[in-house]
């Protein structure tokens, strides 16, 4: 079996193995060497590293990008972005477009790493636990970023999208060591993101995975399980071409919200794959080589006009 795949093949065929049946390859196959396996990096341009959690002898850390622009005193709205990679593995840097353009218009732009199986050994509730401990530090160290503690976002693109969702819904699996500080979102974007982790095909693939230990919790870290919580203003882009994620769940999900009194919108983009916004998809796939600078811009236009709708963004 030939490794050298790009980071977008790896992350595609992660959110395959999650999501469904049957079986293409082992996890433990997909954890052999390569660039989506590699250790995070230690710095990016343009942001700040710090850790937000230290697990025995593992560092996790996020990076934060600040405009040079943001004003002394201003409280400006906060993004924090959750790479996908099937909870085996995945790049941080894969959001750092929308990092840099983000912050660019004034809002903090959070790029968070998280414990994953290829790198850490770990299960998907690691993940999740992980992603409210960072959400935690955020909101905790607004004042010293400017950050205004009543608007902070969270992104996430397939199961980093799944992550996203359970910050705001799911109340399990917090780590007993984060302060006390509320992890819910003010508002959600994801991007294909999983959903139902409790269908007989998601049990079945969380099985193969991770084991049946992890698989009787499936449902208790599946967001559309748990929308009864309350949902904050959330936008979802969804391919319907995806193979790792049925685009019907995010119109249910969304219907299902919608009848809570929630605002979601789903936004369905024809022909598109799982991972669609990742530009250089265009560069492995030929047959969407032309659409996916489109899907790209035309994503991050609606992001910016979601946030815009919420005042978060000034009107252009």
């Amino acid at each position: 079996m030939d490794y050298r795949f790009s980071s977008w093949i790896l992350g595609a065929i992660a959110g395959l193995l999650l999501w469904c049946t049957p079986p293409t390859a082992s996890a433990e196959d997909l954890c052999a060497p390569s660039e989506a396996t590699d250790p995070q990096p230690q710095h990016i341009n343009g942001s700040k590293t710090f850790t937000y959690k230290t697990i025995g002898d593992v560092d996790l850390r996020l990076y934060v990008f600040n405009s040079a622009g943001h004003e002394p005193g201003y409280k400006a709205p906060a993004v924090v972005f959750f790479y996908g990679g099937g909870f085996l593995f995945g790049d941080i840097r894969r959001y750092q477009t929308q990092a840099t353009h983000l912050a660019l218009r004034g809002l903090v732009t959070v790029l968070v790493d998280y414990r994953v199986k290829c790198r850490h050994g770990s299960v998907i509730m690691d993940s999740v636990t992980d992603a409210k401990s960072a959400m935690r530090w955020v909101r905790g160290h607004a004042g010293e970023f400017g950050i205004d503690p009543s608007r902070i976002a969270a992104v996430g693109s397939s199961a980093g999208g799944l992550m996203a969702a359970d910050t705001a819904l799911v109340s399990d699996f917090d780590d007993p060591a984060d302060p006390p500080i509320d992890p819910r979102p003010n508002a959600l974007v994801l991007y294909n993101p999983g959903l139902d982790t409790a269908s007989p095909a998601a049990i079945q693939r969380v099985t193969t995975n991770w084991g049946k230990a992890v698989a009787d919790h499936a449902r208790d870290f599946s967001p559309i399980d748990h929308l009864d919580r309350g949902l904050p203003p959330t936008i979802i882009f969804q391919g319907t071409a995806d193979k790792g994620v049925p685009p019907e769940t995010a119109k249910e999900f969304c219907r299902r919200a919608r009848a809570l009194k929630a605002q979601c919108d789903a936004v369905l983009y024809p022909g598109a794959p799982h991972g669609f916004t990742e530009v250089w998809l265009g560069l492995e796939d030929p047959s969407v080589f032309t659409k996916t600078e489109f899907w790209a811009s035309d994503t991050s236009r609606r992001t910016d006009a979601f946030l815009t709708k919420l005042g978060w963004l000034p009107r252009r």
